[in-house]
């Protein structure tokens, strides 16, 4: 065989194998990028960062659950009975407030119907840049509407797995995950005091006095203006629930005895003059749950509630409970201030 024939079979052999692995990765498509799915076939859904875009494109809905891990083990057939709506959740580990953000407009770019989006807001990323990333890496080439760049998706390695796997996954008899199960974590975990106090260092008491420096306002000012403020203006037809989550009393702990309370409050403080100005903004606060935040049975950490927690937060909101106000935002934040400068924090470690 002469060099060039060699050659010839080698190019049309390759072409012809990278065209069959784009082939199927379009018609399995495990991220969802192209269709919302092949009927035949069940998906696995657990990679978030990047099935969220996908589910948002091609799912049908009109109302979102979106947020950090304290959002995951929410239940959107629940909302969908509170509020009479179709749900989907897109929620991500660990995210700031510009990848909620940007998550909840590419969302509202693809499906102007939506009636309400569930929001956490969370106490730890407040006091953060505007532009602040907790993940490296994103696959913004599913993002976006450039097919130049779906190279990355079509002759990924990784990407033919997910494809292998969700044959596997179908031919195991399972079924595509639902939105209830979607990056529900709660059922893993363990709860209660000896797990919660055991997943953190009791830290220092310090006498150094905090306190908010003017860059430290002007970035929090930032941050909430850029992600939530701004993008409601832009979608005034749509109603933005922002709930600040219940952290442990653990949590309020830490920032007492580091004598850090005054500016975790005024923190959430600076954040609520921002908000309250958009009039399609609801913000709940349920931290003056004393009797939910200091049993810690509710808690696989500091942080982390159980997902009867995040049942009681979707009756709380639908009721209108908990609710933050012009009106009485800033008697809310003094009085927290006032319980939990005063706690007995001993109590809970008896």
């Amino acid at each position: 065989m002469s060099e060039r024939k060699w050659n010839i079979i080698v190019l049309v052999g390759t072409s012809f194998l990278l065209l069959l692995i784009m082939g199927a990765t379009i018609f399995i498509d495990p991220f969802w990028h192209y269709h919302g799915g092949q009927g035949f076939l069940e998906y696995p859904l657990k990679y978030e960062r990047y099935q969220n875009d996908g589910i948002a494109r091609h799912c049908e809905y009109d109302a979102i659950i979106t947020g950090t891990s304290m959002t995951q083990n929410f239940k959107c057939s629940e909302f969908d009975e509170l509020w009479g709506v179709k749900t989907i959740k897109i929620s991500n580990s660990g995210a700031t407030f510009r990848e909620s953000a940007e998550n909840i407009e590419r969302a509202l770019n693809y499906n102007n119907q939506v009636k309400y989006v569930l929001c956490s807001l969370d106490g730890n990323r407040i006091n953060e840049s505007a532009d602040a990333l907790a993940y490296e890496g994103y696959p913004e080439y599913l993002y976006d509407n450039n097919p130049f760049n779906d190279v990355k998706y079509l002759l990924n390695k990784e990407v033919v797995t997910k494809s292998i796997a969700v044959l596997s996954y179908t031919r195991s008899g399972q079924e595509t995950t639902s939105m209830d199960e979607y990056g529900h974590w709660g059922r893993y975990k363990l709860y209660g005091a000896e797990n919660v106090i055991n997943t953190f260092e009791l830290a220092e008491i310090s006498e150094e006095v905090h306190s908010l420096s003017e860059s430290a306002i002007q970035r929090i000012q930032e941050n909430v203006d850029s992600n939530f403020v701004e993008l409601a203006q832009k979608y005034p037809d749509t109603t933005f629930y922002l709930f600040v989550p219940p952290y442990s009393i653990c949590y309020w702990e830490a920032l007492y005895r580091t004598n850090q309370l005054n500016c975790g409050i005024d923190e959430r403080k600076i954040a609520m003059e921002r908000l309250l100005n958009v009039e399609n903004i609801r913000i709940y606060d349920f931290s003056h749950n004393i009797s939910m935040i200091e049993n810690l049975d509710n808690y696989t950490d500091s942080l982390h509630y159980g997902e009867w927690i995040n049942s009681e937060i979707l009756q709380m909101i639908h009721n209108d409970e908990g609710r933050i106000t012009k009106d009485n935002y800033l008697e809310y934040y003094n009085n927290l201030y006032e319980v939990f400068s005063k706690y007995d924090y001993a109590i809970y470690r008896k």
